[in-house]
């Protein structure tokens, strides 16, 4: 299937803000606050000792036992706080089923065709599955899974309740335990359906309930700042107001997704871990693209096998789409991601 200038999906989930607060014999909700601390650093960095060529720099010693004062914004749990919620609400539609804007009818036409006997198979039941894995098991509170315990709390517009003890006993690759897995295969069916059927019109809302120690510094998302003002703190952290006018610390909507979206370990056979859906494959940690164009294992490669693809769905026989293959799976999760996939101009 040749690409044509014009090719876009809208995005199949779409999560919230997710905010930090605690709960108190007077309120329900109080909002966990972000505070700015003045602190006098130390000069560590390699530039401050050595040049580009990994020569001494010419410095007096005590240049570098000099304090390095800066602003930064951190957060907390407030003392005697022992129980620490984050909550987000999650979005499910089924995007995936045609483009949301196409030059090419021919190409139109055999995306449709690839979704339609993707959902034959069973396919959408193996994504949600995955996503609802990383929504049990907490990967959203990304550097915050660290605690003495985890409830997670997820509850549908379908009326549905599903809860997990704690998350920390749960990982991506291994078998989890009965009553746990009950529950993944119950939101699996709800998300399967939101994925694939336009008439479904599904939401969830998402708690997490964490055991913190004592003052514990929390991990909200960080701001990316360019240009930092004179007085500014150099780090600073995501907020969101509240309707009384506080501010509350707070995750991105794109960093709960990018965590819900980590799903790819369909790049290598022999994978060790799931990399966010991309393109290409980029793992971040590592500064490498694991689906280079390169390996011939790229997204863009696989939208041209398309025709290929919708050939070998026809032959899958198991109906929860654990007989499609990786390749596939892996073309779809961009889809349902979203974007624009054009080829646009030499």
């Amino acid at each position: 299937m040749e690409l044509g200038r014009h090719l876009n999906y809208t995005r199949s989930l779409s999560p919230g803000k997710a905010v930090f607060f605690y709960q108190t014999q007077d309120s329900e909700f109080v909002p966990l606050p972000v505070e700015v601390n003045k602190i006098n650093g130390q000069k560590g960095n390699f530039s401050e000792g050595y040049d580009a060529r990994f020569r001494a720099k010419k410095t007096e010693t005590k240049d570098l036992a000099y304090g390095n004062p800066h602003t930064i914004e951190a957060c907390y749990v407030p003392p005697m706080v022992e129980e620490l919620l984050c909550r987000f609400s999650l979005r499910v539609e089924a995007n995936s089923l045609a483009p949301n804007g196409s030059d090419d009818p021919k190409a139109n036409r055999w995306l449709m065709k690839l979704a339609a006997g993707y959902k034959q198979a069973g396919g959408y039941e193996e994504l949600a599955r995955r996503y609802a894995r990383n929504i049990l098991m907490g990967s959203w509170l990304w550097r915050n899974q660290q605690t003495m315990g985890t409830e997670i709390e997820v509850i549908t517009s379908n009326g549905d309740l599903y809860q997990i003890g704690d998350a920390r006993r749960l990982d991506w690759q291994s078998q989890w335990p009965e009553p746990e897995d009950a529950m993944l295969a119950a939101l699996t069916v709800e998300l399967s359906q939101a994925l694939s059927d336009p008439k479904q019109y599904w939401f969830a809302t998402i708690t997490a309930k964490m055991k913190m120690p004592f003052c514990q510094e929390i991990h909200p998302s960080q701001e990316f700042s360019e240009n930092v003002e004179q007085g500014m703190p150099s780090r600073q952290l995501a907020k969101v107001q509240c309707g009384d006018g506080r501010m509350a610390a707070s995750f991105h909507a794109e960093k709960v997704g990018a965590a819900l979206q980590t799903i790819d370990d369909w790049w290598d056979d022999e994978a060790d871990m799931p990399l966010r859906v991309h393109e290409y494959g980029a793992n971040k940690h590592a500064l490498v693209a694991l689906r280079h164009p390169v390996t011939g294992r790229d997204f863009y490669q696989h939208l041209r096998r398309t025709a290929y693809y919708i050939r070998r769905l026809r032959h899958c026989k198991k109906s929860d789409g654990s007989d499609i293959p990786g390749e596939i799976h892996y073309l779809m999760s961009v889809l349902l991601k979203g974007g624009l996939f054009q080829q646009g101009r030499a």
